[in-house]
């Protein structure tokens, strides 16, 4: 990722000094070539991270293999990174004997070290269920056997590394910074792009109250998931500019149609108004409890853009929720967002879900996508085909069943 610095160097006092120098001498070569050497076992603490922050900090800096561990480790040194690589060294049932007294960023270490990758399957899974938001984006000629659709293979994917890597240059993110991985899980394939960002200047304090300008450019992580059964993608990225290039060149280089997928279209909250409180079953969606309507939206598509929002602890509890607007004239609301709050098995805090049709879901950095996205279809709030545009229809104002 042609980084100079690491930019948060402070986070290497968080691991333990018997496993940061395990780490260190993996990478003995590499600092070997830049002139660097891993400070000695013998000495004091202050004098061994001393030596690893100069490292850091000096004119050549850590190379760039260590800096990309070290932001993988540092993203699972956490509670959640924790008991998720926990819970897998325990069923992997890889022989690790782990000491109880390690923290987060040792464990992640260790992991790293003994099963690279395990540690790298747990590290894109805590990556992928972070994501905050989808954009969806439906095929414009459907597959008629959607079960032959196959993982672009290594060729496919060097061709559109090369074309993100012409838009980035271009776009000042770096030159040839971009890393992309396919993944199969649960019927999708999942792409991890992984690119540099926009150059960073950071002043950071150092010794005998020095202050230090780190130089160095982010890595930047985007994921763009394809759906063979309902020819459809959707996106996470930063920006709309990278949304459309990652779209167009899936399109592209897979379907050899840059616009294939050109159709901006997904969800619906019709169920809210036909099925009522039913809308909110989770009978068939093993890992959700329960969900909680919490806020709703309404629009006017009129002159005046009129905006009506309704909040309460559970909004199907409320009298209102009986009374939504009837439709009618061009001037009756229409159900433009809703918010839930999802209670997992895993966890007794509810994290914060929002649709916005036609094609946007948000939902929490700890939120279980993949069951968001499960429940959503199950309940028909997810719109398969060309049909997602004429389901609109239905999110204006009309009586809710069973309220």
């Amino acid at each position: 990722m042609q980084f100079k610095r690491y930019a948060r160097i402070s986070f290497v006092q968080e691991i333990g000094r018997p496993w940061l120098t395990h780490l260190l001498h993996g990478f003995k070569r590499d600092l070997g070539i830049r002139g660097l050497t891993v400070p000695a076992a013998h000495l004091a603490d202050e004098v061994f991270y001393s030596a690893v922050f100069s490292m850091a900090l000096g004119q050549e800096g850590l190379p760039e293999t260590l800096v990309e561990t070290l932001h993988a480790i540092e993203s699972m040194a956490n509670a959640e990174g924790h008991d998720r690589l926990l819970r897998a060294v325990e069923e992997s049932q890889i022989g690790l004997v782990l000491d109880p007294n390690l923290s987060p960023a040792d464990l992640a270490v260790q992991v790293w070290l003994v099963a690279p990758v395990l540690f790298a399957e747990k590290h894109n899974e805590l990556q992928f269920n972070r994501l905050a938001s989808f954009e969806y984006y439906g095929g414009c000629h459907p597959m008629d056997f959607p079960e032959l659709f196959q993982t672009p293979d290594a060729a496919t994917l060097a061709l559109m590394k090369a074309d993100l890597d012409a838009w980035f240059r271009s776009h000042n993110r770096g030159e040839q910074h971009t890393f992309i991985q396919a993944f199969e899980m649960d019927g999708e394939v999942w792409f991890l792009i992984r690119h540099g960002d926009t150059f960073t200047h950071l002043p950071t304090a150092a010794d005998k109250q020095r202050v230090v300008i780190l130089h160095f450019r982010r890595t930047k992580d985007d994921v763009l998931v394809y759906n063979p059964e309902r020819h459809e993608l959707r996106v996470h990225a930063g920006t709309k500019a990278e949304r459309d290039l990652y779209v167009q060149t899936f399109g592209s280089r897979v379907f050899a149609n840059g616009g294939e997928f050109s159709e901006r279209q997904g969800y619906t909250l019709a169920p809210l108004l036909t099925d009522g409180p039913e809308a909110l079953n989770t009978h068939d969606v093993s890992g959700v409890e329960r969900i909680v309507l919490r806020e709703v939206e309404w629009a006017t598509d009129n002159d005046n853009a009129e905006v009506t929002i309704r909040k309460a602890n559970d909004l199907f509890a409320t009298k209102a929720a009986r009374r939504f607007p009837r439709p009618g004239t061009a001037a009756t609301p229409r159900l433009a967002r809703a918010l839930f709050d999802f209670y997992f098995s895993d966890s007794s805090k509810p994290q914060r879900v929002q649709v916005r049709p036609p094609g946007t879901v948000h939902v929490g950095h700890h939120c279980h996508a993949r069951l968001v996205h499960r429940w959503l279809t199950k309940r028909g709030f997810r719109v398969p085909g060309p049909e997602g545009q004429n389901s609109q229809e239905l999110a204006h104002g009309q009586p809710v069943a069973g309220a």
